[in-house]
């Protein structure tokens, strides 16, 4: 009895090493997916991610990435004639009608809106062509080489096309954005409008959030010509992948697979992330008496289980003398796999901080000092030169003879 236990314990140990050792890659039925970290970028999973395609609403990723930039959540967006006449339009805006983009943007995203889309981008733009150049200048700027907009929403267009690998790093940048963050991992929401007031309950049409545990975002899209469209996220124990999926009977559940696949069979190590401070440091006769230092770039690895993972860090901090301006350079982090250098990024100042005015005094003193200092040396300097040439021609000696 006692030997067969053994026996099967060590056939169980073999079998969760050939699993790790041979990770089963899922099986996506969409035409092109990616999985990805959240912080490095770094690519787990790929299936013609570089093939362009038809993004549907996961466009509305960047419509709602450029109004967090450009606009805040406060301010009152009203729908003009134009955007109320968008083809499904199932926030039903009536002309004249008017929303916080706080509640618009929720509206838009959850219900994945088209005449929503078209008000945010007149409120931002002024006009639609105005904001599709906005669209294709940002999404030139975060690396989207294969990307190019022709419309807020996500209505098929010829010329309206992404890829999977595109989106995911539209995605990846978005959800560094809190409010971009908060809007597409709400499941349910009650909107406050000024005309439509019969229609202010919307549910997130990604099922997505409610059957996958940590799901977080991001966005749902469809057209008969994209087919299922979806970017998705999820977070376990602090690490977040995203995955995205382009024309699939069942986007939903090629996500999950991808999901499913990263966190059983990867791990992650991160060192520095753009969203959080690296350390906090004493300000040297600064108004304010220490400093957030934040990392200039993510840097982080993803690495295979049940691999060791040692991971460290390396801190060199300058000291902080006030005044200090933000995105000021004032150390370096360096990560470390294993005693392997990943890499390192600087760490910047995360606000300015002015000097104290009794620093500025100090200073101002100290300057004076010194100052006085220089003149009194050059003086007796002057006066020690000029006794002894009045001692040389006293004594009828010529100077430099």
């Amino acid at each position: 009895m006692y030997k067969s236990r053994i026996v099967l314990s060590l056939a169980l140990m073999v079998c969760a090493t050939a699993v790790f050792a041979n990770p089963v890659t899922p099986v996506i039925k969409g035409q092109s997916a990616i999985l990805i970290d959240a912080v490095s970028g770094q690519i787990i999973y790929e299936k013609a991610c570089r093939k362009k395609m038809s993004p549907a609403s996961t466009t509305k990723m960047m419509t709602a990435i450029l109004a967090l930039e450009h606009c805040k959540l406060t301010d009152t967006c009203t729908a003009s004639d134009f955007a109320c006449k968008t083809p499904f339009g199932n926030l039903h805006l009536k002309p004249g009608e008017t929303l916080d983009l706080d509640n618009l943007l929720t509206g838009t995203l959850l219900r994945s809106a088209n005449d929503g889309a078209v008000c945010v981008a007149e409120k931002v733009a002024g006009s639609q062509a105005k904001f599709v150049e906005m669209m294709n200048a940002k999404a030139k700027e975060l690396g989207a080489k294969d990307t190019h907009f022709v419309n807020p929403h996500g209505l098929y267009d010829p010329k309206h096309y992404s890829t999977a690998y595109d989106l995911a790093q539209i995605a990846r940048y978005g959800v560094k954005i809190p409010e971009f963050n908060q809007i597409v991992r709400t499941k349910t929401a009650r909107l406050e409008r000024s005309i439509n007031t019969k229609d202010l309950f919307v549910k997130n049409t990604a099922r997505f959030l409610w059957r996958y545990p940590g799901a977080d975002g991001i966005k749902t899209g469809y057209t008969k010509q994209a087919g299922r469209c979806f970017v998705g996220s999820a977070t376990r124990n602090g690490w977040r992948l995203i995955a995205v999926v382009l024309k699939s009977p069942d986007a939903g559940d090629d996500t999950m697979a991808l999901l499913n696949y990263g966190f059983k069979f990867y791990q992650p190590a991160t060192y520095a992330c753009t969203t959080k401070s690296a350390r906090s440091v004493p300000v040297a006769g600064g108004v304010d008496e220490s400093l957030d230092l934040m990392p200039s770039k993510d840097l982080g690895l993803v690495i295979r289980k049940p691999a060791p993972a040692a991971a460290r860090t390396e801190i060199v901090v300058l000291r902080a003398i006030a005044p200090i301006t933000r995105g000021q350079k004032l150390g370096t982090l360096t990560g470390y796999l294993n005693d392997k250098k990943i890499g390192a990024v600087d760490l910047i100042a995360a606000k300015s901080v002015e000097r104290t005015l009794t620093a500025t005094l100090m200073i101002w003193v100290k300057n004076i000092t010194l100052a006085v200092a220089i003149a009194f040396l050059g003086f007796i300097t002057y006066g020690t030169q000029a006794a002894k040439t009045a001692r040389r021609r006293r004594r009828g000696v010529t100077p430099g003879r």
